[in-house]
């Protein structure tokens, strides 16, 4: 006798653990790519894979969204507890980063620019806040808040909003790994095309209407500003795929084609392996669990246990 229910649960269950296990070898291939390729100097680096550890230095003026915090790299996310019947998580309502815009990153050697995008973040969390009844939510997050056109209220009662924050300051520590390369067209045409796009928004009504995240008609400078940041953050995306190098271009690190490992962090080098192997045994050993709870299911769904 067939059971859907269980066998369908079984199948779900099996899938799940087999991606968290296969994904645990990635971490695993990570940790060893950080402890086997040397440390290079920003002078000596050879074109290609390569690890550097600097200081974080601005190119931009850059301030995290949340907390308002000076920095040259961030990353955020807003999440909602919700429920449904017995079962309750937290669900992300808002994200964002500012992978578009680069840094330097500067050693006793020299200094090498830096773009972020398609970077992965390992940095603890840098700010951490929940709302609650007598919990008076901060006038940064309030802010942020409505220029996003997200309401903290829920008629009564607060809604149950967590808000975390990454970011790395000017001068703090900061490893990466990713490629080097020469840099493309993308830097010497990059203001003159986006100046071109903005104008062409502040004609569009359409894109002033998307701009207009609050839906009051107007689009306050706050606003503006997100537009502004979507639109640069596009463009780039855009500027870098299609870019070729040239021989005489200055040197940059990002995202390579080949390589698809790119990682910041202000972690040690010795820490960040350390939590790599940790998420590899996190991600193996659950994985088995899951799968050996899907077959389970799924037998009983056929019921043969």
């Amino acid at each position: 006798m067939f059971i859907a229910q269980p066998f369908i649960f079984g199948l779900v269950f099996f899938v799940t653990g087999a991606y968290i296990f296969f994904y645990g070898f990635t971490r695993l291939r990570k940790k060893r790519l950080i402890e086997n390729i040397p440390t290079s100097t920003v002078r000596g680096m050879a074109m290609g894979l390569v690890e550097l550890c600097g200081k974080a230095k601005k190119i931009l003026p850059l301030q995290s969204p949340l907390t308002q915090t000076p920095c040259v790299l961030y990353q955020y996310t807003v999440e909602e507890y919700r429920k449904s019947g017995k079962n309750s998580r937290w669900v992300t309502i808002a994200s964002g980063d500012s992978f578009s815009s680069p840094f330097w990153l500067e050693d006793a050697t020299g200094r090498v620019k830096v773009y972020p995008i398609g970077v992965e973040l390992a940095c603890p969390c840098d700010y951490l806040f929940e709302t609650g009844i007598r919990k008076p939510v901060p006038g940064t997050i309030i802010a942020f808040l409505e220029t996003k056109g997200i309401s903290y209220n829920n008629r009564f009662f607060p809604r149950s909003l967590r808000f975390k924050e990454w970011y790395i300051c000017e001068d703090q520590d900061a490893y990466v790994l990713g490629t080097a390369k020469k840099s493309g067209p993308q830097e010497r045409d990059y203001k003159e095309k986006l100046s071109k796009r903005l104008e062409e928004m502040k004609s569009s009504p359409q894109a002033m209407a998307k701009a207009d995240l609050n839906k009051d008609g107007e689009v306050s400078i706050e606003e503006w500003d997100a537009a502004v940041e979507r639109a640069e953050k596009e463009l780039l995306e855009e500027v870098w795929r299609s870019s070729v190098p040239e021989e005489h271009a200055d040197v940059i690190v990002g995202l390579g084609e080949e390589e698809q490992v790119f990682m910041i962090s202000d972690y040690s080098q010795k820490t960040l392996t350390g939590k790599l192997l940790l998420e590899f045994i996190g991600c193996v050993c659950g994985g088995i669990i899951f799968s050996l709870m899907g077959l389970v299911c799924m037998l009983i769904g056929f019921s043969v246990i």
